[in-house]
């Protein structure tokens, strides 16, 4: 695994940043919004800072990267979309988040959109992003149970609009 030089805590001291998106513009950033990930995501081991942002519907977000304006990701509420769906964080996993008790861990799993006319919305039930909004870490956390699927077709219609969201902005 290649490994990910540390989090320059002056950056995170910040308590508001502007962010830079394509998908979304411009976007000032709280300091409860930035996100480290000590053990960087499957395929991006040079990002290791995200804002963490509410979507325009409820329990939709975007990761942004704070330094790759082309970085982005949806992530949805697991539990909206499978009330039966479990995440389970091993001690390692527990750790690295600092997770003292199960209501420190914050999962969401990742939204593959579809492009162009092709199939709906997947989400990724095998390796959810799990956070520790407290402490402002998140990490990606490959799941245990074989029945959780990478590519599963969800619902995105699902979650309420919710009128303070971002959205994505005008081409």
């Amino acid at each position: 695994m290649t490994s990910v030089a540390p989090v320059d805590p002056s950056t995170l001291a910040l308590l508001t940043r502007t962010v830079s998106s394509v998908l979304l513009g411009e976007i000032e950033a709280d300091r409860s919004d930035f996100m480290a990930f000590p053990t960087p995501l499957w395929g991006f081991p040079d990002h290791a800072e995200f804002a963490l942002l509410p979507a325009a519907r409820e329990g939709l977000w975007w990761m942004q990267s704070m330094h790759d304006a082309a970085l982005i990701f949806l992530l949805a509420d697991p539990f909206t979309l499978d009330s039966t769906y479990g995440i389970d964080l091993g001690e390692s996993e527990r750790t690295v988040l600092n997770v003292q008790q199960p209501s420190d861990a914050f999962g969401l799993v990742m939204i593959t959109l579809p492009a162009g006319g092709e199939d709906g919305a997947t989400a990724n039930f095998r390796a959810p992003i799990v956070f520790n909004l407290g402490k402002g870490t998140g990490m990606q956390v490959v799941s245990r149970d074989d029945a959780h699927a990478l590519r599963r077709p969800v619902q995105l219609d699902v979650f309420p609009v919710q009128p303070s969201g971002l959205r994505i902005r005008a081409a």
